[in-house]
C-alpha cells in the first residue's frame, strides 16, 4: 500500500490542481481520504499551495478543523515512555511538569514524550525518539494546509482525570488491551484558542 505521505509530497501543484478538478470517483483514493467531505473551490492555475485554498475555502468564519488519526501502538509507547521517566521538560513559564505528550506542529506534525532521558538519545537522522508522527504527515511534510502556518506545541496530559475520571493513559492502555489500533486527535481552533478532543478506535 502507498504511504499517504508520498503521494501528498511527491506531487506538483501542477498535478494536485489536476486531480483536484477531476470528479470525485476520478481522483485516487487518497486524495479522496484526504479531503474527506470538503468542496473543492476553484483553484488558480498558478496556485502554489492548492490544498491550502482547499482547506482555506472550507473554512468558516476563520474557523478550521482538523482531524489526525496515530498508529495506537506506537501512541501508547511514547505515553509509556512519558509516563515511566523520572523528569519531564515543562510547559513554557512552568517550574514543574506532568507525564505529558507534547502535540507539536513542525516538520509534518506529531505526538512526542516529554520525559527526560539520561542523554540526548536521537536516530540517524537527528531526530527525537519517543515520537509518533500523524498518518500522512511524516518527516518533509507542510502541515499548513491542515493546520495553518504557524508552528506551535499543545500539551495532552496523561495523568489529569478526564470526563469520565480516568486518564489519558487510562485510556490508551484500555484501548489497546480491547484490541483498538487508531487514536484520533481532533482540533477546532481559530487564532485565538485551540480545543482538542481524542478518541480511541
Amino acid at each position: 500500500m502507498t504511504d499517504p505521505t508520498t503521494n501528498l509530497t511527491n506531487t506538483s501543484p501542477a498535478e494536485m490542481i489536476r486531480l483536484l478538478n477531476l470528479p470525485a470517483d476520478q481522483r485516487p483514493a487518497w486524495l479522496n481520504d484526504y479531503l474527506g467531505d470538503m468542496t473543492i473551490p476553484a483553484i488558480p492555475a498558478t496556485s502554489t499551495t492548492p490544498l491550502l485554498n482547499v482547506v482555506m475555502a472550507n473554512t468558516a468564519h476563520g474557523t478550521k478543523k482538523c482531524t489526525l488519526d496515530f498508529p495506537l501502538d506506537k501512541v501508547l509507547a511514547t505515553a509509556e515512555h512519558a509516563a515511566a521517566s523520572d523528569q519531564h521538560h515543562p510547559r513554557y513559564g512552568e517550574s514543574e511538569a506532568a507525564p505529558s505528550l507534547w502535540w507539536v506542529k513542525d516538520d509534518g506534525t506529531y505526538l512526542m514524550s516529554n520525559g527526560k532521558d539520561p542523554i540526548d538519545t536521537r536516530d540517524e537522522n537527528g531526530r527525537l525518539s519517543h515520537v509518533v508522527h500523524a498518518t500522512g504527515w511524516g518527516p518533509g511534510t507542510d502541515a499548513r494546509s491542515v493546520l495553518g502556518g504557524d508552528d506551535f506545541r499543545e500539551t495532552l496530559d496523561l495523568t489529569t482525570p478526564l470526563d469520565d475520571g480516568g486518564t489519558l493513559l487510562d485510556m490508551l492502555r484500555a484501548a489497546a488491551a480491547g484490541g483498538r489500533t487508531r487514536f484520533q486527535l481532533k482540533a477546532t481552533f481559530d487564532d485565538h484558542h485551540m480545543d482538542l478532543t481524542y478518541i480511541a478506535e
